[in-house]
């Protein structure tokens, strides 16, 4: 049975689809359920793993370093180890992503603590899981 994180009130969740223990390390799959209310990370980066996002449901704001654009079903975005990105849900209903991360980096810690952090432990975590925040860049 795969895992379920609860990621706080909201109703959002995780679900480890293939952690990189079940990979051996070459990939990590999460399913990500965003609740109503759930907003998504602003700008960041991680300089030791690539990501791709692949949308089944609703729709999602991907920022590609220098612009924002919209997915909808079926369609993915993909982030290099070292390049910009950022998800946002700026609309009202759900939307459900799939997160394809290799090589594979163990999250679920990440993710479980992620709901009740504070400020302080934010950093700590963001830190610790090579996630990198920066200001929002705009298009010259």
């Amino acid at each position: 049975m795969n895992q379920l994180i609860h990621l706080g009130p909201s109703g959002s969740t995780i679900e480890v689809l293939a952690s990189a223990t079940d990979t051996g390390g070459a990939a990590s799959l999460y399913r990500w359920r965003l609740a109503a209310s759930s907003r998504g990370p602003s700008p960041h980066f991680h300089t030791t793993f690539n990501e791709t996002f692949v949308v089944e449901e609703g729709e999602i704001d991907y920022f590609d370093g220098a612009t924002w654009r919209t997915l909808r079903p079926g369609q993915t975005a993909h982030a290099a180890a070292g390049h910009v990105h950022g998800l946002r849900k700026t609309r009202e209903e759900p939307a459900t992503l799939l997160m394809l991360l290799w090589p594979g980096v163990p999250r679920e810690e990440y993710f479980a603590q992620l709901a009740g952090a504070d400020e302080d432990d934010l950093a700590r975590l963001h830190a610790a899981h090579d996630n990198h925040f920066v200001e929002e860049l705009s298009a010259c």
